[in-house]
């Protein structure tokens, strides 16, 4: 008689969770170019990074973001760069990484890369900027 009451159980609790609708999960990449560095103590800014148009945007919130960007030549270790997004800012020092900082903000949250060379105000020769992409994964 358990055993039927199990089975019965389980038999209801498939059928209620085949009801339920589905969480989508899904990623939106956004593509830009890393700026080109001339100058020690200012702050340079990466173009918005956003979902395109044709991205469908059906999930909750965003579960983790991971990036990737280049310079070309010997990156310098006064660089200092940080990728900001719905009020936040994190440190991405690593041109390639990943976080959940941002887990839980809105699908089409907009991210920036904010690059800074540490020093007084100088001129330098330029660190040219390379690809820089963001996957922004969501459910």
């Amino acid at each position: 008689m358990r055993a039927k009451r199990r089975g019965v159980l389980l038999l209801a609790l498939l059928v209620a969770g085949a009801c339920l609708p589905a969480q989508a999960a899904g990623r939106w990449i956004a593509e830009s170019q890393t700026p080109t560095l001339r100058q020690q103590g200012l702050r340079y800014e990466s173009d918005r990074l956003s979902p395109d148009r044709d991205t469908p945007l059906a999930g909750e919130a965003i579960t983790r973001v991971e990036w990737r960007y280049g310079f070309a030549g010997w990156r310098p270790r006064e660089l200092r760069v940080r990728l900001c997004g719905g009020g936040r800012c994190i440190d991405a020092a690593n041109a390639q990484g990943q976080s959940m900082a941002f887990a839980g903000l809105p699908v089409a949250t907009a991210f920036r890369f904010e690059f800074l060379l540490d020093g007084p105000p100088a001129a330098r020769a330029p660190l040219e900027g390379r690809a820089l992409s963001l996957m922004v994964n969501f459910r």
